[in-house]
């Protein structure tokens, strides 16, 4: 007699599997809705396009990248009080001082991208950068240039990542009493993909991060299609450059962050010569791997044309362009092949690679990034 009772329990639960079922795939088959978040940070503007089926996970996600945004400039920030200038405060004094996973992170990339750059990206030179007067979100720059004993005195002691030593904990300190750091060189990027590990957190996939010059695109855009960006130049655009699922741009820039002495004299400085660098204007990096992207680009900057194929070939670029200030684009076959852009032939210099893949490729996935914790 008990058989009956069972049935109908399980077939109460077989309808409400289906019914279940049939919600999910309602919700499913719902349009991808457009969201748009923006926050300031670093100094610039950050902009966040989602394409989602659930309008909270969204609002869930776009509230946990602002809380992201305010730790990360409370942590990272050059100049204003942060714990990288508490970190810095310490090194002058010839201190350890231990950071977040966060910071540790950072420096420990950067560290990285000062060899892979042969020291072009160095973000132990801070005070240089300081001194030049950009430290600042004010631009064009009008604070006296350092004289000519600041730079010959800087030169002399030349602080590299190679003098800066990190501990498991987070402990960090330096062999040379001039290192300053200054991240800003791959912070972009690396919050980019901080954004990117939460938005997968939410179940958001589809995705266009904006931070300053820097852009990744997850997923698709509404209609299916890869995300459609411009690649900058002075006074415009170069092109335009369809980005996969994963791909970023890392785009860099004189021409808007200068001083106001001269548009060439540009927030980049070769601490090589301890003098901002003049003869690129622009240049843009693309690849898979976002905090590499951003280390490449700075140092392409850095590199100019003289110097783009042997740093293209040292750090495996495939994908990757340069402006310089005489106008003249130096580019690689891989970004030629991406780029839609009506360049005229005779300003084009090709930068030979054997490969047009723009992913990392043999050099492996680039590892995740450090999000703080509560996130």
């Amino acid at each position: 007699m008990q058989a009956r009772p069972l049935t109908l329990a399980i077939r109460a639960a077989a309808v409400l599997a289906v019914i279940a079922l049939l919600a999910g795939t309602l919700l499913w088959l719902r349009p991808l809705q457009p969201m748009q978040g923006e926050y300031l940070v670093f100094g610039t503007r950050a902009r966040i396009e989602l394409r989602t089926r659930d309008r909270d996970d969204a609002d869930a996600a776009l509230q946990d990248i602002g809380r992201l945004f305010v730790h990360d400039h409370r942590t990272w920030h050059p100049w204003e009080p942060s714990e990288l200038t508490r970190l810095n405060d310490a090194l002058a004094r010839g201190q350890s001082y231990r950071v977040p996973p966060d910071l540790a992170d950072l420096v420990r990339r950067a560290k990285t991208g000062y060899a892979q750059t042969d020291g072009l990206f160095n973000a132990a030179a801070g005070r240089l950068i300081g001194a030049w007067g950009f430290h600042t979100s004010r631009y064009p720059v009008q604070t006296p240039a350092p004289s000519d004993d600041t730079l010959k005195a800087w030169l002399v002691a030349h602080p590299g990542m190679d003098d800066v030593r990190i501990a498991d904990d987070g402990t960090i300190n330096a062999t040379n009493p001039a290192v300053a750091l200054d991240i800003n060189g791959l912070s972009e990027g690396y919050a980019s993909a901080q954004v990117s590990q939460l938005l997968a957190r939410h179940g958001i996939h589809d995705a266009l991060v904006y931070l300053g010059g820097f852009v990744m695109a997850l997923g698709h855009d509404n209609h299916g299609r890869p995300w459609h960006v411009g690649v900058g130049k002075p006074g415009g655009l170069l092109g335009s450059i369809d980005l996969a699922d994963g791909e970023a741009l890392a785009s860099s820039g004189d021409y808007q962050r200068h001083r106001v002495e001269a548009a060439d004299l540009g927030h980049i400085v070769d601490t090589r010569t301890g003098r901002p660098q003049r003869a690129s204007a622009a240049a843009s990096v693309l690849s898979d791997a976002p905090v590499f992207a951003d280390i490449a680009a700075t140092a392409l900057m850095v590199a100019g044309p003289e110097g783009f194929a042997r740093l293209a070939g040292h750090m495996q670029l495939n994908c990757a362009v340069l402006v310089g200030h005489d106008g003249r684009i130096y580019i690689t076959p891989g970004m030629l092949a991406r780029l839609h852009a009506d360049l005229p032939a005779g300003s084009l210099s090709l930068i030979p690679r054997a490969s047009l893949d723009c992913r990392r490729g043999a050099a492996g996935p680039e590892p995740a990034a450090v999000l703080p914790a509560g996130l």
